[in-house]
């Protein structure tokens, strides 16, 4: 019995030994073992945020929610500007007309619709959109007003979006205006708005629709004041011209109040008053033999109807010297000294001047 006990602690103490010395074969080992160390870029990426072993989740961003739908109708807009021709422009004093379309037709919405000169709205309206019938689509208007002045035109709609439709934007192509040749005899709505621009630049002319002889003595008083070839026709180079707000007479006394100014290089006598040009007139001076005085008069005298000597409501500045109107009236000085105009301008300009009146006579 007491063998056998010593050989069962014996057998456990060597038990309890091994046991001992197996957690230390395990640190000797982990202590003379060498772990490489990775290469820098090969360096363990940036946490992100998820452990591989276990797959627990550290500071993990919550993804977004899914974007909701939008409740609005859809907005497709299409416009055209008529009266345009093929080469992009538009016959001056017409008006640029709009028809556009906005599709899906949602009841109540509205169009802010621009028109665009050089950069600058010169005209806007804000329309709203009627059904059409039978199609799932608005229809809105715009007009502009006359269009006269040149360079580049545009027209932009615009709807914003609102509670029940998105927005959208369409724009015109690039339009310009064009300006015709006219000829004496012609009579439509473009020659209406040539006369009109001649007055407005201080041009003696008719105001209708028809190129009478009114008009043709007021061109050629512009082709004269403007250096031009001496003719009764306008072109397309003129009509441009006064359209911008150019080619009126520059008075060389503008400070002086109601007075006649007669300009015998360019052959046109002008009716001034506040500074401005009210009325020129072509004219024809004294002939290289004898010439017209020059200096500053003052009318003394009118005489009503014609003379002896064929002059039509002559009104006198010195001596034997007036302006008065004649059968012949060329595009250069050929009369005998006097200031000759046109017969239908004769009348007017009679009564425009008051006797006491100043009258400059200049090259």
């Amino acid at each position: 019995m007491i063998g056998r006990r010593r050989v069962s602690l014996l057998v456990s103490g060597a038990i309890v030994v091994a046991l001992m010395a197996v957690p230390s074969m395990a640190v000797a080992q982990k202590a003379t073992t060498t772990t490489p160390l990775p290469a820098p870029e090969q360096a363990t990426p940036p946490s992100t945020g998820v452990t591989g072993a276990t797959g627990t989740a550290t500071n993990a961003a919550p993804k977004p929610p899914p974007p909701k739908p939008d409740p609005r109708a859809p907005a497709h807009m299409s416009m055209k500007v008529h009266g345009i021709h093929r080469d992009g422009k538009l016959m001056v004093g017409k008006r640029a007309r709009v028809t556009g379309y906005l599709r899906p037709f949602v009841e109540g919405q509205h169009v802010r619709v621009s028109l665009v000169h050089h950069g600058k709205v010169v005209r806007k309206l804000n329309p709203e959109t009627k059904k059409v019938h039978g199609a799932d689509k608005g229809v809105f208007h715009f007009k502009s007003m006359d269009l006269v002045k040149p360079g580049t035109y545009k027209v932009i709609a615009n709807h914003e979006r609102t509670a029940d439709q998105r927005g959208a934007v369409t724009r015109s192509k690039k339009f310009r205006i064009r300006y015709p040749d006219l000829d004496p005899g012609n009579r439509n709505s473009e020659v209406k708005v040539f006369n009109q621009l001649l007055s407005k630049q201080g041009f003696f002319t008719s105001h209708g629709k028809k190129y009478n002889v009114r008009t043709e003595w007021a061109v050629m008083a512009f082709r004269k004041t403007n250096g031009m070839k001496r003719t009764f026709n306008a072109n397309a180079e003129i009509f441009k011209k006064l359209a911008s707000g150019h080619g009126k007479y520059n008075l060389k006394y503008p400070g002086k109040g109601k007075h006649v100014e007669v300009d015998i290089s360019k052959q046109v006598m002008v009716l001034a008053n506040h500074g401005k040009p009210q009325h020129t007139f072509a004219v024809s001076t004294g002939a290289p033999a004898t010439p017209t005085i020059r200096g500053h008069y003052r009318f003394y005298r009118k005489d009503a109807g014609y003379n002896s000597l064929g002059m039509y409501y002559s009104v006198y500045f010195h001596g034997g010297y007036a302006t008065h109107g004649y059968h012949s009236v060329p595009t250069y000085n050929a009369s005998h000294g006097c200031v000759r105009n046109p017969i239908p301008d004769s009348i007017f300009i009679y009564n425009w001047i008051d006797l006491g009146d100043s009258i400059y006579v200049y090259d």
